[in-house]
């Protein structure tokens, strides 16, 4: 019967539409669901972008996860994107007998510290049981077996992978903390490193805080705060350059008919949000990405995606502590912005301040977690 009403509707529509027989003309006919596509006359942006994303939409169901690095080692002081500006030591002989490496790892922030790995274990627990859920539920669906995509495959052969405990895709920024995050014992997944996921190049501000950039460059800081959406960094990018930059991030996750994780930075992580929820990405900059939190997308249907945000572990006053932060995340330097002027927009380093919360964390990986809803809207790549 659902058959029988689904070649009805084709036959309504061949009703309507028309062929194209021209090939002087540019178009592209897309033939069962992005199966095939005939491309003719298409060039420019249209073949980079709009092309591959037409090969990449599926209608499968797979979830997509997205989260920071964990919090890393040591008490430092970052801007939004992890860059340490300060380690505070207190003259300890430890800093001072690390090898160079070491040193440079640490004043990077690159090594996680008790917080970052307890998320990391968490965080393994949390994909496990999403994972497994999702295998569950696609076992019994036959047309999964030739479904794939030129990057995953095939899905078949990959949800009866029998050596991994589950079928996940990774990517990570090419930092050694977001690797770090999913280098689990149980299993060495492979983990796809990109650069387009490291966080947005500051240029010559790189490592430097809102209120020295504000007293040092009151011109361009001026500048910021009109427009902090196409105001580029000097030697660097702005938030609109990430939207060129994370053009192929998004065909990569939209072509994954398996469960995807994505770990990277506040800045990268805010655009992806913004086209997942298809709010405007001149704003993305006022999303909160906190830290320890997985933000999963998850296809719903008519298009669109449902959000929900699962805090998996707490974060901790002081990176090398075990004492939970229970009204806002401090680690990255924001308390000096909130007293100076809390009427600042601050707009790039103004996503971390967090609201109080009485959730408790117990044993294991038990999580938090508040839904949204995206709109009905088709998926599509922004320029």
């Amino acid at each position: 019967e659902a058959m029988a009403d689904l070649k009805n509707r084709v036959r309504k529509y061949e009703e309507q539409y028309e062929t194209i027989t021209d090939d002087s003309l540019s178009y592209i006919k897309i033939f069962n669901l992005s199966t095939k596509l005939l491309v003719n006359h298409i060039y420019g942006r249209m073949a980079k972008v709009i092309v591959p994303a037409l090969m990449a939409w599926n209608i499968g169901s797979r979830p997509i996860f997205l989260c920071r690095p964990g919090q890393t080692l040591s008490d430092i002081t970052t801007d939004r994107d992890d860059y340490v500006t300060s380690v505070n030591m207190d003259g300890s002989e430890k800093f001072k007998d690390m090898s160079a490496h070491s040193r440079k790892r640490l004043l990077r922030g690159d090594s996680l510290g008790p917080g970052g790995k307890r998320f990391s274990d968490a965080l393994y627990d949390y994909v496990y049981e999403e994972c497994m859920d999702f295998a569950l539920k696609r076992a019994s669906i036959q047309d999964m077996v030739q479904t794939g995509t030129s990057v995953s495959g095939l899905a078949g052969p990959m949800l009866n992978n029998t050596e991994a405990p589950f079928t996940v895709k990774i990517f990570t920024s090419t930092m050694p903390r977001a690797s770090d995050t999913v280098r689990w014992d149980e299993f060495d997944f492979p983990v796809t490193e990109l650069s387009t996921l490291n966080p947005m190049d500051k240029g010559d501000f790189a490592g430097k805080e809102l209120e020295e950039i504000q007293k040092t460059n009151p011109s361009w800081y001026s500048r910021l705060e009109k427009k902090p959406f196409t105001t580029r960094f000097p030697g660097g990018e702005s938030y609109k350059d990430l939207i060129k930059r994370l053009e192929t991030v998004v065909v990569d996750l939209e072509q994954q008919v398996i469960p995807t994780l994505v770990v990277s930075h506040v800045s990268v992580l805010q655009m992806l949000i913004a086209y997942f929820r298809k709010s405007p990405v001149e704003e993305a900059m006022q999303i909160e990405v906190p830290l320890h939190t997985v933000i999963k997308f998850t296809p719903v249907r008519g298009g669109g995606w449902k959000e929900s945000m699962h805090e998996l572990a707490p974060v901790f006053d002081r990176a090398n502590s075990m004492t939970p932060i229970s009204s806002k995340v401090s680690i990255e330097g924001m308390d000096r912005l909130a007293q100076a002027d809390p009427t600042s927009p601050s707009p790039i380093w103004g996503d971390h301040m967090r609201k109080p919360s009485s959730s408790s964390f117990g044993q294991g990986s038990q999580s938090q977690t508040l839904h949204f809803e995206a709109g009905p809207e088709v998926p599509s790549l922004r320029k």
